[in-house]
């Protein structure tokens, strides 16, 4: 692994604030990390559309 000199940000779930956090952070300069106990991201409000195909 290579020396890396960036910083690590760490955030804690992964909602629309941490994904648009994690989006909009400069991955030069930060090493990110996101933690989330699910592995997907759903928005509740559209699974009428979903269902309804």
């Amino acid at each position: 692994m290579q020396n890396d000199n960036r910083e690590r940000v760490v955030v804690i779930g992964g909602g629309f604030a941490g994904l648009n956090l994690c989006k909009r952070l400069d991955k030069k300069k930060y090493n990110i990390s996101l933690v989330d106990r699910n592995n997907f991201h759903c928005f509740p409000p559209l699974f009428y559309q979903i269902a309804s195909s």
